[in-house]
C-alpha cells in the first residue's frame, strides 16, 4: 500500500488526466474511501448517485468508482462489472436532481491485460464530478429516494450529507475567491448601461440650446422623452429584484 502522500499524487494524477494505468495506481494503491472518491460494487440507484454528485461538487470535486467492492473486513476488493451501464441512461436517471452548471462525465475501462492480476478481465466506470467553484453550492432541483429538493450537499469522510453551517460558509468562501459573478448579473449592469446612453439621444426639451430658459420657464417637455425617468426605473428594478432574492432564500 502506498504512503498517503503517494496515494494523493495518484489521485490527482488520475483526476486530471484519467487513463487506464492512472486507474490502477488508484485502485492498487488506495488508502479506502475518502472525501474526493467513493467505491462501490455496483451502480446505486439513481437518486443516491445524485446525491454523490451533488457532494463531491460542493467538496472541490472528486468521482465515483464503479466495480469495487467493500469486503466484511473493510478491504476493497476490485470485483468489476459485468458489463458497461449505458451512458445515456445514467445521464437520464441522475440529471434530473441536478443543476445544468454541474459537470461531470463516466469513462469506462477495460482490463484484458495489466500488470496488476486483480484486475485482469474486468470493467470498471468512473464517473468523474469536475470543480467549479464559480457555481457552489449546488443545490438539489428534485425530490428523490434520500435525496431532498433544494438541500446542499457536502463531503463529509466518506458519506455525502446535507451541509452544516461550517460547510455552507466555506463553499461560499471558495466561490467568494473565484471573483465570479453570474451572467445575468454582467447582462443586467450592460443592459442599464446601454438603456443610460439610448437616453441622452433623447433631449429633455425641443431646444437643447434653450434648455436653460425653458427650465426656468417652467420648462416644455419633449413629449418623446419616457414618462419614467431612468432613476425611478432603476429603483424599480431594484425592488423586482429584492422580491427574486426573497423567493430564492425562502426556497433554501
Amino acid at each position: 500500500m502506498t504512503n498517503n502522500k503517494g496515494w494523493r499524487e495518484e489521485f490527482a494524477r488520475f483526476f486530471e488526466t484519467p487513463s487506464r494505468e492512472a486507474l490502477r495506481d488508484l485502485i492498487r494503491g488506495h488508502v479506502g474511501e475518502l472525501n474526493c472518491y467513493d467505491f462501490k460494487g455496483e451502480w446505486p440507484a439513481y437518486p443516491k448517485v445524485a446525491r454523490h454528485i451533488l457532494g463531491l461538487a460542493n467538496s472541490s470535486g472528486g468521482c465515483l468508482i464503479i466495480g469495487v467492492e467493500e469486503q466484511d473486513d473493510k478491504a476493497f476488493e476490485p470485483v468489476g462489472l459485468d458489463t458497461f451501464r449505458d451512458k445515456a441512461d445514467i445521464h437520464k436517471g441522475i440529471q434530473k436532481f441536478l443543476s445544468t452548471q454541474l459537470k461531470y462525465e463516466v469513462l469506462d475501462f477495460s482490463y484484458d491485460q495489466s500488470e496488476y492480476p486483480k484486475i485482469v478481465g474486468k470493467k470498471f466506470q468512473v464517473l468523474i464530478v469536475e470543480d467549479t467553484p464559480s457555481y457552489i453550492p449546488f443545490i438539489t432541483v428534485a425530490d428523490g429516494d434520500n435525496i431532498r429538493r433544494n438541500a446542499i450537499y457536502a463531503r463529509r469522510g466518506t458519506s455525502s450529507e446535507e451541509a452544516n453551517y461550517e460547510e455552507l460558509q466555506e463553499m461560499l468562501n471558495r466561490r467568494l475567491e473565484t471573483g465570479y459573478s453570474s451572467r445575468s448579473e454582467f447582462d443586467l449592469e450592460k443592459h442599464l448601461a446601454e438603456l443610460r446612453v439610448l437616453y441622452t439621444h433623447i433631449p429633455r426639451f425641443y431646444n437643447p440650446m434653450d434648455e436653460m430658459v425653458e427650465i426656468m420657464r417652467g420648462g416644455s417637455r419633449n413629449p418623446q422623452y419616457p414618462k419614467e425617468d431612468f432613476e425611478t426605473f432603476v429603483k424599480r428594478l431594484i425592488e423586482e429584484k429584492k422580491k427574486i432574492i426573497e423567493r430564492t432564500i425562502s426556497q433554501t
